[in-house]
């Protein structure tokens, strides 16, 4: 009953949270498609390069990798949050942005162990909009001194349900079902100085997303465990792909002028996503250490917007490689320092923009640790700093420092009894 209850209470949490909104924190680069595509949540993945779709581990659930569930021991609830600050400059300007955001809620647990069989739901956070642009225009013949400013603000974000299990040869395989939802808004503003003949204008765009997608994942069993059972070697491949369906986008236009707020303009269109592939590698030793590899494809040159292609669009790929120490512990009374995982890692980029021929790329280092407390509770912090664009062919340079944080707790919900 105890354990109905809590699952009654985190699942209407996810609920309410839905309806939050999502924000990554001052980009100008955001105001094309759906915002800026945000790969995982969770502040382990982005200590070793954001990604990490090889790995399986016992210890954490998110909405990242399903097939990556099939080790859980014990009912995992994980909630994380994420601080980014940017510098970005141009050529005639340069501005400063920092805003702190909640990234994730995710709860999974067991249901047989030796079959590998978990399921998992939760809410995470798949792109954020967050822009804020100001234009100063002097008097002349025509115009009084004005501003025009020109403002975004929003995210999609899926619900999602998924399961896994264990295949032959201790393949992973895994599955989610997603609800895809949420809102942009776009507002571009004329606000005159005082006195003004003229008065201030605005329009208001709103995009409200909303749609099914899945993702299915598979893992490899540990390939060295089929010549020597004993081995303290262990690499792993893995595989997954993302089907986003078509986003049902309801789209509303509002005018403000000095006759006051026209009716707006309302209508459907559809948002086509384009599949995103995900192909990793891990390789380990002595049970300590691993080494990752990630690549990531998404043709955004498909994606459409009310059957229109975005022109600044290209196909996005992403390239990541990093590194892990988690001591095997055989002391039950080891400190928490002694218990200490340290990662780190590099990715790079080359975003789905592109302006005239001129990509927009991004380069990062990323570094993070995890601190346990209790017996089966974990703290994990991580950073990333890096660089996207540069300031050159009216493009925007941004120098970033993102930091997250995750607390994942257990519990064990489920216990067979002994006949």
């Amino acid at each position: 009953m105890l354990m109905k209850i809590k699952l009654i209470q985190i699942v209407s949490l996810i609920l309410v949270i839905s309806q939050m909104s999502f924000g990554q924190g001052g980009t100008v680069y955001s105001r094309y498609g759906i915002g800026d595509q945000i790969h995982s949540q969770s502040a382990r993945r982005l200590g070793f390069g954001d990604l990490g779709s090889a790995v399986v581990d016992m210890d954490y659930i998110d909405g990242y990798n399903p097939a990556a569930w099939t080790n859980l021991k014990l009912t995992r609830f994980e909630i994380s949050g994420r601080f980014i600050a940017s510098n970005n400059t141009s050529q005639n300007s340069s501005a400063f942005y920092n805003k702190a955001m909640f990234s994730g809620l995710t709860l999974g647990f067991p249901v047989e162990r030796d079959l590998g069989i978990s399921f998992a739901l939760g809410l995470v956070p798949i792109a954020s909009l967050e822009y804020n642009i100001e234009e100063s225009l002097e008097d002349s013949s025509l115009i009084d001194p004005h501003k025009n400013i020109f403002e975004g603000s929003g995210s999609v974000s899926k619900i999602f349900i998924g399961a896994s299990t264990l295949l032959p040869l201790n393949f992973s395989l895994g599955a989610m079902l997603e609800y895809y939802t949420g809102t942009n808004n776009y507002a571009s503003k004329q606000n005159f100085e005082s006195p003004s003949t003229f008065s201030d204008i605005y329009y208001e765009t709103r995009y409200k997303y909303s749609g099914m997608g899945t993702t299915v994942s598979l893992i490899t069993g540990n390939f060295f465990k089929y010549f020597d059972d004993e081995t303290s070697l262990e690499f792993r491949l893995s595989g997954m792909a993302n089907f986003a369906s078509d986003l049902y986008t309801d789209t509303s236009l509002v005018t403000g002028t000095s006759i006051g707020e026209l009716t707006p303009r309302e209508g459907e269109v559809m948002s086509v996503i384009p599949t995103k592939y995900t192909f990793g590698a891990v390789f380990g030793w002595n049970n300590d250490f691993l080494i990752l590899f990630d690549y990531v494809f998404q043709p955004w040159s498909k994606y459409t917007f009310n059957n229109f292609y975005e022109q600044n669009f290209k196909d996005l790929t992403k390239f990541s490689i990093g590194f892990q120490y988690k001591p095997k512990i055989t002391s039950m009374h080891a400190s928490s320092w002694e218990q200490m995982s340290l990662r780190c890692g590099l990715s790079l980029e080359e975003t789905q923009y592109s302006f005239q021929g001129n990509n927009v790329d991004q380069y990062s280092f990323h570094a993070g640790a995890t601190f346990p407390f209790g017996t089966v509770n974990l703290i994990d912090v991580s950073i990333a700093v890096g660089m996207r664009g540069k300031n050159e062919n009216n493009l925007v340079k941004e120098e970033f420092i993102k930091a997250a944080f995750s607390l994942t707790l257990g519990e064990l919900w489920f216990r067979r009894e002994e006949r």
